[in-house]
């Protein structure tokens, strides 16, 4: 059993882990969900984040496949399976190479699953067995947590699809539709972030009026310095920076939803744009009346949402003090 030590959880919890593992034999692991605790618009962030996390992406891998991470903080492993040679073996191999230190150790929990995966073992998740863990209150505790997460799903997700054709041969629960489903997750990830600076150059267009090609260069050009503040200087500088540019880009997302709802005015109801917003609000709120007692995370979302401004100037006095 790995726990975090603000972890609290019930007895009902482990037992439904541990059917699980008796239920069959090659699930090594079962993860439980997680709920996030604490005070401020961070926490209800988050709190949004997880149920969304759980209710769509862990059921789905669940349901489709194999889940590819058990957090550490709670999570049930099974011994023998952690004891096989190729997994122990392999867990325990010291960093060499600068992939390593980012697959190896940023996200431990994570690059033990794909070991075990990899070997032909079955990880799953159970949304019945519920745990309460403290999440990052601050921006600065938040980034920090973040940007450790963010590399090694990465790369861990990456080692797992380019070595999809041992692994679909090694692990009866994993397909190859399966593999495409993730290889496709892969790509929207990074994709994401161009994704985020065109939307944001569009909106610059729509409401401020600024000519589109000096839009473009007004949404590329902080990014890409930014991008090389993080290769030359030190971890505080980097936070201390994006918090500054986090609480701009607050005023900025809201030029964006601005701009957005200019669109869906001016856009026919057919349109890619107002569809995809349309089914992502209705898979969303569809998700949550079928989880009727976690129903309130939707609202902390909406909440964050049009909080964000406060929160991420709140976050900005905190990291500052923080590094102080």
């Amino acid at each position: 059993m790995t726990l975090d030590g603000d972890v609290d959880f019930w007895p009902d919890s482990v037992r439904l882990l541990l059917d699980r593992m008796k239920k069959n034999k090659k699930v090594a692991a079962v993860c439980g969900r997680i709920h996030p605790i604490g005070d401020g618009p961070m926490i209800w962030y988050q709190q949004f984040e997880y149920a969304v996390g759980h209710w769509l992406q862990k059921a789905t891998e669940h349901v489709f496949g194999c889940v590819l991470c058990c957090p550490g903080c709670f999570s049930l492993f099974r011994g023998s399976a952690l004891m096989d040679d190729n997994v122990m073996k392999m867990y325990t191999t010291e960093p060499t190479e600068a992939i390593h230190y980012i697959q190896y150790e940023q996200g431990e929990d994570r690059w033990l699953c794909t070991l075990l995966l990899q070997q032909g073992y079955k990880i799953e998740y159970c949304a019945g067995a519920d745990a309460l863990t403290f999440a990052p209150e601050t921006f600065h505790d938040f980034y920090i947590q973040r940007r450790r997460w963010s590399p090694s799903t990465l790369a861990n997700i990456i080692d797992l699809i380019g070595s999809w054709r041992i692994t679909v041969k090694m692990n009866d629960n994993m397909s190859v539709p399966f593999m495409m489903y993730q290889f496709v997750l892969l790509a929207s990830s990074i994709i994401a972030p161009g994704t985020v600076v065109y939307m944001i150059a569009g909106s610059y267009s729509a409401v401020l009026g600024i000519d589109l090609w000096k839009s473009y260069l007004l949404s590329v050009v902080p990014v890409f310095l930014y991008v090389l503040l993080c290769l030359k200087a030190k971890t505080e500088t980097q936070i201390n920076v994006a918090a500054i540019l986090s609480s701009v880009y607050a005023i900025v997302m809201l030029l964006v939803t601005v701009g957005t709802i200019i669109n869906l005015a001016t856009s026919s109801i057919y349109s890619p744009t107002v569809l995809f917003l349309v089914c992502v609000a209705v898979i969303f709120v569809v998700a949550g009346l079928l989880h009727p007692n976690e129903i309130f995370c939707l609202t902390n979302g909406i909440l964050t949402t049009s909080l964000s401004h406060l929160l991420l100037s709140s976050s900005l006095s905190s990291s500052c003090a923080t590094s102080m």
